[in-house]
């Protein structure tokens, strides 16, 4: 049964009906009844309870197989050693019941609560209640960006509060009024409690004179019923007024059971353009001597991010803020739309399922970064397509009834003043449109066909196979109506057609049906004005949903929620990786409007987030197999700080790097395969003769066990494998592959650890012998050449992607005992967990591709793919290396340039 049906059974059941369904399942289950028997429950039990007058078997079976689907489905990936298991309370004047109640007014469905419980209850376990007995406990959450962090922070502070905890600290970015938004967030999420008293303390200080703030009356005894909640700004002078504020009275130090949570933890560490006076390393320190400093009852410290790459897990001292006793990865949504789905992975390959990504041009890119120079008058026609494409959902989402904000950002510089000149190109072409409506509307009719075909409702429904309400998805309405809407618009007042925030005279924000336009990171500059971004308090502060074009910079970038974004004009403006993926404003839940989000970014920025999408995958999947096998953060600190992939972010990050920078690598779990080519016939040739070659000085192969279509060899030895890789050319902006020399070197390093090779030559259809005369005679075999197209989305002028080489069944194809289950291994964890369980967790493999220079895409008719044409047939590679987790081996330091200029130029 698919999980939708909950939310289907719920228009006939209230939600207190299923919970007294759910107990009473709950109440045979603890005595033992298996599911086949409770669904054989004779029909006079089942229908008073369902409070129906017939016989409603079939509603039953369903709600008691959704109850087993939910609790089956809830699965937290975490590292580390539980301290203690937690009872969660269930009183119902307890902060978590009274957070529970109000997730479910909310709209939250029983299996979003029933993960943020389970993700709660696992993380708690993690925390110390004695600094005396158990130390300081320090830990990781590691979420996804825009999907709902601060709710688990809450489900923490609120059942950590029912468990004693007195005291709790967020820390929370750079910005004073996303501090504010996030203070009156988390107090508005737990204050609703009869057994609890919350006191929200606003910016502690020695020389504040507020009663609230003296802390030597503050309640932090053992049966004391106060809870006390701070949220702080990452800045040195507030950090030093709360850690010198904290610990001034020596007694109440002593009682208090602190939990500290660092949002967006890996900020710490990251100078921004807003925060230039700011010493990062300082920031650090003065977090750190937060949590180390004190002799309190019991301290706790927990980074949430979506982008651990940067500081969280790079040091590892013992008085680091290195997540020493635990990470856990929050589950995602089937409904969440991030970096994978917006962009995919190439290992294994999974294309965008939600394709709505167009690109700027580099003609309009230069004309945007005229604008701050004066140059621009012009406006893009990209941008001016970004427009009117939030015009037509504007018009489309108000048609549909749709009453929340609707916005538009437009993220191209951290500077001020170009904000203002870009807000001036904006409002005039806004302006313009009225003047020659009927051109305009033809325009807009084109565009808007033109994006139905290009992503329609079917094609997100079946890309989001999992998608939890795909009933509620809205079609598409048709063109009149939404030109009715349009109209409306046109025919406003000029101040109420587009205009900043206006304020009454109790200085209250007013909306209008017309544009706002907000300039984030600006001030008031007139009594009557608001030019900064504040959306309507309530939804019925409007007869339609009120319409924003916001433009902006820093507030943009972490933290501020942008509501109903259904159009994003991106220009990159940063090369550090962790800063990119939090620009990402686009990414979350987009429920009542999933077809009507755009995105517009140039080229660099795509390909950069495309990496990005890739290593966060991949850093999840090696979390996973960590998990798998009961490891602690400090166990694997060394294997992620040194992986390749963190250390090519970090090399990444460096602003316009001139010179070599000292990178210490480990390949331990190396998994990578080449994606890009050049149609360099000389490079082609070498490669192609250089494998034929190393192949033929092999022994015979071996046909593989899982297909007829791959050749092996066993037992290969090292230094062959070696010098066939030192000589293989690889292309420098292949990123990760292009590290091949690097790997050699920690091979030699590490060649008592490492068994010798296996290889699998990988090909398509049934091996036929080789003819008289053939080029690709290997050991009397003429294996075919794979089919790989060009992505269009990931090439540029003469670089190529074929966006994945391998097949994730080539990993597995030099087993030989494989049953039909292990066939179906497609995670890398999956494989590897095979792999180590059929013997073969020491040896290396390498996957070689022979691709067909003249491959062409299976659907003709596809704008995604090309065909290849090439001069000459490529060699592909891919290496897998083991995970040496549980045995030293030995890092290798070497000096690095700058990898990719396409994306860091």
């Amino acid at each position: 049964m698919e999980l939708v049906n909950y939310r289907r059974l719920l228009v006939m059941y209230k939600l207190e009906d299923y919970k007294e369904v759910q107990s009473f399942i709950e109440t045979y289950i603890s005595s033992g009844l298996a599911k086949e028997m409770i669904l054989k429950l004779d029909a006079n039990f089942i229908t008073p309870l369902l409070k129906r007058g017939e016989n409603y078997q079939d509603v039953w079976n369903s709600l008691v197989e959704e109850y087993f689907a939910l609790h089956a489905t809830i699965d937290i990936i975490k590292l580390g050693r539980n301290r203690s298991e937690i009872n969660v309370p269930t009183n119902r004047g307890s902060s978590w019941k009274n957070y529970e109640r109000k997730l479910e007014k909310q709209g939250w469905n029983q299996i979003s609560i029933e993960t943020l419980k389970k993700s709660t209850v696992e993380i708690l376990s993690y925390l110390s209640n004695s600094r005396e007995s158990n130390g300081i406990s320090k830990g990781l959450v590691l979420g996804n960006v825009q999907s709902g962090k601060t709710a688990n922070m809450s489900g923490v502070i609120s059942m950590a509060a029912d468990l004693g905890y007195n005291f709790f600290i967020v820390l929370s970015g750079t910005i004073e009024n996303l501090r504010n938004q996030t203070a009156n967030r988390l107090y508005n999420d737990v204050r609703e409690t009869s057994n609890l008293t919350w006191r929200l303390v606003d910016r502690p200080s020695l020389r504040s004179n507020l009663p609230d703030q003296k802390i030597s009356k503050f309640l932090l005894n053992e049966n004391d019923k106060d809870r006390y909640l701070t949220v702080c700004l990452k800045n040195k002078s507030r950090l030093e007024n709360l850690i010198r504020w904290l610990y001034s009275d020596e007694n109440k130090t002593r009682q208090l059971k602190v939990l500290v949570i660092d949002d967006e933890a890996d900020q710490a560490s990251v100078n921004t353009n807003k925060i230039e006076e700011q010493d990062p390393t300082k920031i650090n320190k003065l977090i750190k001597e937060l949590v180390n400093k004190g002799n309190v009852k019991a301290m706790n410290y927990i980074a949430y991010t979506a982008t651990p790459y940067a500081n969280i897990l790079n040091e590892t001292a013992n008085d680091s803020l290195y997540p020493k006793d635990f990470i856990v990865v929050l589950p995602k949504s089937t409904d969440y739309i991030g970096p994978e789905e917006m962009f995919g992975t190439s290992e294994p390959e999974q294309v965008q399922k939600v394709d709505i990504v167009r690109e700027i041009s580099d003609y309009d890119v230069q004309v945007i970064r005229g604008l701050g120079k004066g140059e621009a008058i012009q406006i893009p026609k990209s941008l001016e397509e970004a427009i009117d494409w939030f015009i037509i959902s504007t018009g489309a989402m108000r048609h549909l009834g749709y009453r929340k904000p609707i916005s538009m950002l437009i993220h191209t510089s951290f500077k001020v003043n170009d904000h203002e000149s870009i807000a001036k190109i904006v409002t005039s072409y806004v302006k313009k449109i009225r003047n020659n409506p009927s051109e305009f509307f033809s325009k807009l009719e084109i565009l808007y066909m033109n994006e139905k075909i290009d992503f329609s409702r079917q094609r997100f429904l079946d890309n989001m196979e999992n998608y939890s309400s795909p009933d509620a998805v809205p079609a598409y309405p048709n063109w009149v109506d939404i030109r009715e809407q349009i109209e409306r618009i046109f025919r406003l007042d000029d101040n109420e057609y587009l205009s900043h925030v206006q304020l009454t005279d109790n200085g209250e924000p007013k909306y209008h049906e017309g544009f706002h336009i907000a300039i984030d990171n600006s001030k008031m500059t007139s009594a009557d004005e608001m030019i900064r971004l504040v959306y309507p308090s309530s939804v019925n502060a409007t007869k339609l949903a009120p319409a924003f074009i916001v433009i902006g910079g820093n507030t943009l970038s972490r933290g501020l929620t942008i509501e109903g974004l259904v159009s994003t004009f991106f220009l990159r403006n940063t090369n550090q990786a962790d800063t990119l993926m939090q620009m990402g404003r686009w990414f979350g839940y987009r429920k009542g409007y999933e077809i009507f989000p755009r995105v517009w970014m140039e080229y660099d920025a795509y390909e950069r987030f495309q990496f990005l999408s890739q290593l966060d995958y991949e850093l999840r999947a090696n979390l996973a197999e960590y998990s798998e096998r009961n490891l602690t953060p400090i166990e694997v600190a060394p294997k992620i700080k040194n992986s390749p992939d963190y250390q090519l972010v970090k090399i990444t990050s460096v602003n316009k790097m001139q010179s070599a920078i000292s990178a210490e690598f480990n390949f331990s779990g190396f998994n990578s395969q080449t994606i890009y080519f050049k149609d360099d016939t000389e490079q082609l040739v070498h490669n192609f003769r250089l494998t034929k070659k190393f192949l033929n000085s092999l022994g015979a192969p071996q046909k593989s066990a899982l297909s007829d279509s791959k050749l092996v060899w066993k037992e290969v030895d090292s230094v062959q494998v070696e010098k066939f890789l030192q000589e293989y050319q690889v292309i420098s902006e292949d990123i990760r592959m292009a590290t091949i020399n690097n790997l050699i070197e920690w091979l030699k390093e590490n060649n008592h650890t490492i068994n010798d090779w296996n290889i699998v030559l990988s090909s398509k259809g049934r091996i036929e012998f080789a003819d008289v005369g053939s080029d690709w005679n290997i050991h009397g075999y003429n294996p075919k050449g794979v089919t790989r197209t060009k992505l269009v989305s990931s090439s540029k002028g003469e670089i190529v992607s074929i966006g994945v080489l391998r097949q994730p069944d080539d990993l597995i194809a030099d087993i030989e005992d494989l049953n039909y289950e292990d066939k179906k291994a497609v995670k890398m964890e999956e494989i590897r967990s095979l792999r180590d369980s059929k013997g073969f967790g020491k040896t290396p493999l390498l996957v070689i591709y022979r691709i067909d220079k003249d491959s062409e895409p299976a659907n003709k008719s596809s704008n995604r793919r090309e065909k290849l044409n090439f001069s000459h047939d490529i060699i592909g590679i891919n290496i897998l290396i083991p995970s040496f987790i549980d045995v030293s081996t030995k890092n290798i330091t070497t000096q690095l340039m700058p990898l990719i200029k396409s994306i860091d130029d």
